[in-house]
């Protein structure tokens, strides 16, 4: 079993709250990890602003363009 395989099977056993949670969790890290390094992000706002631009819009792309199973 490879570890892509073992991720999904994970994944899909995870309820809609913990996915919930999990993305909360994930804001909240964010914020503290921006608070103690704002300076540095600060400088290089656009070294952060290029990839999430390029990333959401290949989501976007792809969520658009699925087709239904």
């Amino acid at each position: 079993m490879c570890i892509i395989q073992w991720a999904e099977d994970r994944t899909k056993a995870l309820s809609i709250w913990d996915i919930g949670i999990l993305k909360i969790y994930c804001v909240l890290f964010g914020i503290i990890v921006g608070a103690y390094i704002s300076g540095f992000v600060q400088q290089r706002v656009w070294w952060f602003v290029v990839p999430v631009v390029v990333l959401g819009g290949g989501v976007a792309f792809r969520w658009f363009t699925a087709k239904p199973q």
